[in-house]
């Protein structure tokens, strides 16, 4: 049984603290308070951690002013966590990090972002073990959503570029939003081999939106293709339409006829069998 961190006060460090609580290993992380957690400098989770941020009260924790490092935080789980690193956290770094590690779980969380105009990516991931990507949604980013190299299994979720070329704000719906025109999913764009399933997305243009919904692949990114629609009509509706399976669709990758089965340690996360209609992937995602 692991010890139990109970977090009862949103203070930055010390004792009783998140910083505190992931800081070694072999722990359970619960909340008996909810609301922000201001950090100043970076939080570093050790091995074996499992933040279970769905106990916090009061409508959850976000934590806001820097980012996480997860390198090396092997077998650990984060679950229901916003993290808000701001225009203030430190520059150059991610909201998220992981530079190595192994049976690393992020799950319902909320959103992991940057500050609105500093930071125009989402994701960048290359990995030799693999990594699955299950119902995620990316957002008014420029670009990388997301970039992949490596072993990559993605399914059931939503890239919506939101557009906006050099930086300007719109508000669609209620929300403010920002991006670029970079487009979605980066096909590598190397030529070091990557292996990938692509399976059930809906990606989505925005007003600005110039570059097609994948891009940059080329003959060393082999990818099972299946079920993923691009609506690039800009008409405010769910009505995309079936990628073609063919390279002019997917940027010049390399199709593979059956999912890729990767060897070693890693299996994709993604359930099989039934999986919901594609123009449902926004509301499944969301």
């Amino acid at each position: 049984m692991l010890p139990l961190k109970d977090i009862r006060d949103p203070i930055d460090s010390g004792t009783g603290s998140l910083r505190d609580a992931v800081s070694k290993p072999n722990r359970i992380v619960v909340f008996d308070v909810g609301g922000v957690i201001k950090i100043s400098e970076r939080i570093v989770a050790s091995k074996n951690v499992y933040i279970a941020g769905q106990t916090a009260p009061d409508g959850g924790i976000v934590v806001y002013g820097n980012g996480w490092s997860l390198s090396n935080a092997n077998d650990s789980i984060v679950r229901y966590i916003t993290i808000r690193m701001g225009k203030g956290g430190t520059s150059g770094k991610d909201a998220i990090g992981i530079a190595d590690g192994k049976n690393i779980i992020f799950d319902h969380n909320t959103i992991i972002a940057q500050g609105l105009v500093s930071h125009s990516c989402d994701s960048l991931m290359q990995t030799d073990g693999g990594v699955s990507l299950f119902r995620n949604l990316y957002i008014d980013n420029k670009t990388r959503n997301p970039k992949v190299k490596g072993f990559n299994d993605f399914q059931n979720n939503v890239s919506d570029s939101g557009d906006i070329s050099g930086q300007v704000f719109y508000c669609r719906k209620g929300r403010v939003q920002l991006g670029g025109g970079g487009g979605g999913y980066i096909a590598g764009d190397s030529q070091a081999d990557s292996y990938v399933n692509i399976i059930n997305n809906y990606l989505i243009s925005g007003p600005d939106t110039t570059v097609t919904a994948f891009t940059r692949g080329n003959s060393y990114f082999h990818a099972y293709v299946k079920d993923n629609f691009y609506d690039s009509n800009r008409n405010g509706k769910l009505d995309g339409a079936a990628l073609c399976e063919k390279t002019t669709c997917y940027s010049g990758i390399d199709f593979w006829q059956d999912s890729i089965q990767l060897s070693g340690s890693y299996s994709p996360l993604a359930p099989s069998g039934r999986r919901s209609s594609p123009q449902r992937r926004w509301k499944f995602a969301a």
